[in-house]
């Protein structure tokens, strides 16, 4: 009779479990480091953009009118030159405190503010006057900092991005 015992197939199938078992064991260790790599450039990206957008925005400064430690209001842009802050020229930066929540970005003009970044941890604005004096009088503020915090977690790990940039405002009239 022609075929395979039980012997045959069984010394078959164990010698194939133990050629495809690590096999699969790469195939999921790739799979967990792609998704490790995702989400370490995930928060890299949140913050980065989300600090970028808003350092460029703040470089045009024309006047602050509210400095707090998680919120920026100010003339943004005179647009239509008539030297005066329209609605539409007032831009608000704001992170409501909350691990998490995302960084906004709202004119005055809009209903409902924009997010920039998700999965703020932390945000701290540090305001300088022209002699680089910490100040808390939005009418003395010349340049700040921005340290931006975004931790993201999935299945039990933190991924945490910190960055920090510095801005002068450059329209400020003195």
């Amino acid at each position: 009779m022609k075929g395979f015992t039980i012997l045959e197939m069984l010394i078959t199938l164990a010698i194939l479990a133990m050629v495809l078992f690590p096999i699969y064991e790469f195939m999921r260790q790739g799979a967990l480091a792609w998704e490790v790599g995702e989400n370490k450039t995930e928060v890299v990206q949140n913050a980065r953009i989300g600090l970028d957008k808003m350092c460029d925005e703040l470089k045009h400064a024309q006047e602050f009118y509210t400095i707090t430690a998680n919120q920026v209001r100010f003339w943004w842009r005179d647009i239509n030159d008539d030297e005066i802050a329209d609605a539409n020229e007032i831009l608000t930066y704001s992170w409501s405190g909350i691990s998490g929540e995302s960084l906004t970005r709202k004119f005055d003009n809009e209903p409902a503010a924009t997010p920039l970044a998700d999965y703020v941890d932390s945000l701290e604005y540090r305001y300088f006057d022209e002699t680089k004096a910490q100040t808390a009088v939005a009418g003395n503020v010349f340049f700040l900092t921005a340290t931006l915090r975004i931790k993201k977690t999935v299945r039990g790990n933190d991924y945490t991005s910190v960055m920090r940039k510095s801005v002068c405002a450059r329209n400020i009239n003195w």
